[in-house]
């Protein structure tokens, strides 16, 4: 395996998101998932309307094998979502360098904070934020998730 890299993929990319996406979510969801048949039936515009719209950053080790999503909530909020590696290349410290990337990234768009949701049972998820200094913040969550902050400005 070469040494991975993190890539923030652009529009031009849409073709690999959109595979490395539809892996991701077979992995987690299951092809009879509602949101994979959603996604599965996007249009090329619409695939590029997302890169547009949010910050995809890809991890590339010899092949793309890890996604995370950062969208803007507010002038000083950047929200974090769908974290998924390959089930062959987890346990490396891969994801770390992921969050890293986006995290990085919500600081050169002058984002203040950072908040994600992660399911409550996902130690292995959770390690890794708590490893970058997110906290679990008290409030409502969805059932089986729990919310996290990272200070970042």
């Amino acid at each position: 395996m070469s040494a991975p890299t993190v890539t923030r993929l652009v529009e031009a990319d849409w073709r690999a998101f959109a595979t490395l996406r539809l892996r991701a979510l077979t992995d987690t969801l299951g092809t009879d998932d509602r949101q994979y048949h959603e996604e599965l039936a996007f249009t090329a515009a619409q695939w590029r309307r997302r890169l547009r719209a949010h910050a995809q950053f890809a991890l590339l080790a010899d092949d793309l094998v890890g996604l995370i999503g950062a969208q803007r909530q507010s002038v000083d909020v950047v929200y974090l979502y769908s974290l998924w590696l390959e089930p062959a290349v987890r346990g490396r410290g891969l994801g770390h360098q992921l969050v890293s990337a986006a995290v990085d990234w919500a600081r050169t768009q002058g984002a203040r904070v950072v908040t994600l949701r992660v399911d409550s049972g996902n130690a292995a998820a959770r390690g890794i934020y708590e490893r970058l200094g997110f906290g679990v913040v008290e409030g409502p969550s969805k059932a089986h998730e729990v919310t996290m902050s990272l200070s970042v400005g």
